[in-house]
């Protein structure tokens, strides 16, 4: 996760974190925990810049277009909100989600 967070910070430096919070995986064909975190930056790119960015950063932590396949998550990064357009609705349903909304919310007031 540190790995992440730093190549996440050296295209953002704004960028702000919640605290890492541990879940269960979510499909039957992963193992292992989950460590979850959300994110808050501002921005003059546009959407897909961010996601191709993150795309990018997968790639060099070592994420292979079959890992998903095949049950491995080395690292996910999804952009789940673009202002105020929710473009991955099904994640904000996750249990976690709820305590690092909270968190974030604190973030995006300062």
């Amino acid at each position: 996760m540190k790995r992440a967070i730093d190549n996440l910070h050296a295209c953002f430096p704004n960028i702000q974190f919640t605290s890492i919070i541990e879940s269960v995986p979510c499909g039957a064909i992963f193992t292992g925990p989950f460590l979850n975190t959300l994110a808050y930056f501002e921005t003059n790119l546009v959407k897909e810049e961010i996601q191709g960015r993150f795309k990018s950063i997968e790639k060099v932590m070592g994420r292979q277009p079959s890992h998903k396949a095949e049950g491995i998550v080395i690292i996910d990064i999804d952009l789940i909100q673009w202002n105020n357009e929710v473009l991955k609705p099904d994640d904000f349903k996750r249990d976690y989600m709820n305590e690092l909304i909270v968190q974030m919310q604190r973030i995006a007031c300062k």
